[in-house]
């Protein structure tokens, strides 16, 4: 037990010496918080923007299940309106964390 025990100390010993010997680089290749915010807010575009699609095509199928209804295309009108809204506030958060990037990394600089 004696053996195992100094045996796992100085194998503990190298691998903090080892550790501390190297240099730690950042994992976050951002720079700033606007620039991470940016890539933030881009991939949640990335993962966003085919629900906005399936969101259009939802509405498609609800304009031809309403068959002239006017509750039913009235429905169909409310769901198309969310749906545009739904993908101006995705692309407007897009170009607004573009904006904001853009402008402070020209101050900054």
């Amino acid at each position: 037990m004696k053996k195992i025990l100094t045996g796992s100390l100085a194998s503990l010993v190298l691998f903090v010496g080892t550790v501390a010997s190297a240099q730690i680089t950042n994992p976050i290749k951002y720079d700033t918080f606007s620039e991470l915010v940016a890539a933030i807010i881009n991939a949640a575009v990335y993962v966003l923007m085919p629900f906005v699609v399936l969101a259009f095509i939802y509405t498609g199928f609800l304009f031809v299940k309403a068959q002239g209804k006017p509750e039913e295309i009235d429905k169909a009108k409310s769901a198309l309106w969310w749906s545009i809204v739904g993908a101006f506030i995705l692309l407007g958060a897009s170009a607004f964390s573009q904006i904001i990037n853009s402008t402070i990394s020209s101050i900054i600089k």
